[in-house]
């Protein structure tokens, strides 16, 4: 349970900072933890943020369907590591095989978004946590 609460917050702070910075309102700051000037990405996080927290209250109340929202936040968030790691390698592909011009100045880090290392979190997450819960008996102790 705690994993869904740390992580849903994690996914809204960072979606509510991206929907700032894509407004036009970025810095520094917000540059050195990569985060990009995207709105609709912000949107992204969430949602994804808000499939997590929804699970933690369903299993605050002892509802064990709650573990079921964790999952789909989970997996909504792999969805998501995936596109983004495929679209850092099209982009890799056109830097150093096709080597277009308008590459010449990109690094993987152009390409780094919270989505990214937040889903590399929700993998970590699933990774350890898989065997613990189970859609008809809860989260096992």
């Amino acid at each position: 349970m705690w994993f869904g609460l740390i992580i849903g917050i994690l996914y809204i702070l960072f979606g509510i900072v991206q929907i700032i910075v894509g407004l036009g309102f970025g810095s520094e700051i917000t540059k050195s933890i990569l985060i990009p000037n995207d709105v609709l990405g912000g949107f992204i996080l969430v949602l994804l943020g808000a499939v997590f927290l929804y699970g933690v209250k369903e299993l605050n109340r002892g509802i064990n369907e709650g573990v079921a929202y964790v999952y789909v936040g989970i997996f909504l968030a792999l969805i998501f590591l995936v596109i983004y790691l495929l679209i850092m390698a099209a982009d890799a592909i056109e830097k150093y095989i096709i080597v277009s011009e308008d590459f010449l100045t990109w690094t993987p880090l152009d390409d780094m978004k919270p989505g990214i290392y937040l889903g590399i979190l929700a993998l970590i997450g699933f990774l350890i946590w898989r065997k613990k819960f189970h859609l008809s008996k809860g989260i096992k102790k």
